[in-house]
């Protein structure tokens, strides 16, 4: 099968997005205004991920020059298990060479048996893709993740800068009260 990306523009996030309420949790998805203005500022950049001519799933990444990686902000594929997640990752590693981000639900001990499950299935996804755990204390709004990146030369300990990434992302993209009150990074301390 032929992959390829292709850019989507702010004006179709109206289409996209009732399939982005189907594929997120409310407390991990952003409100459709918000996302809108993320992506008519050229902060966030909506991808379509294209198989033989037809829609196989989409990626958001959210960028900005101060910022030295992205971070892969949604990523969903119409099927499981037919390697599409791994081509748009693929291809997203050569669009964003400087180095990609993702945040992945840690597995906490005291959810259900399917949860932890599926949260080991997707930790274990990013890291057959070559992106490295970077462990640091976090909660963004209500959700606990283990961060992951994604360079071409990995740096040796990944987790400071990484972290520091993270949080100045959030700051750009939310009011400093709504940040404050609902992002908690902590940023490890360089050795």
């Amino acid at each position: 099968m032929e992959y390829h990306l292709q850019y989507m523009p702010p004006e179709e996030l109206d289409r996209v997005y009732p399939k982005m309420e189907q594929d997120f949790p409310p407390d991990e998805l952003k409100k459709k205004p918000h996302l809108r203005a993320l992506m008519e500022s050229g902060m966030s950049v909506g991808w379509y991920l294209m198989a033989d001519g037809k829609a196989a799933g989409y990626a958001f990444i959210l960028r900005h020059p101060a910022v030295p990686y992205v971070l892969l902000d949604y990523l969903a594929k119409k099927e499981r298990g037919h390697g599409v997640g791994s081509a748009c990752l693929a291809l997203l590693k050569n669009e964003y060479p400087q180095g990609i981000m993702a945040e992945v639900e840690a597995v906490d001990p005291d959810l259900d048996a399917e949860t932890v499950e599926m949260r080991r299935r997707r930790i274990g996804f990013y890291q057959r893709a070559g992106f490295t755990p970077c462990p640091f204390p976090n909660r963004i709004f209500t959700v606990h993740y283990l961060v992951h990146l994604w360079h071409p030369a990995a740096p040796e300990r990944p987790a400071p800068g990484v972290a520091a990434a993270l949080d100045t992302l959030y700051a750009l993209q939310f009011p400093d009260e709504e940040y404050r009150n609902n992002v908690f990074i902590d940023v490890p301390e360089e050795n």
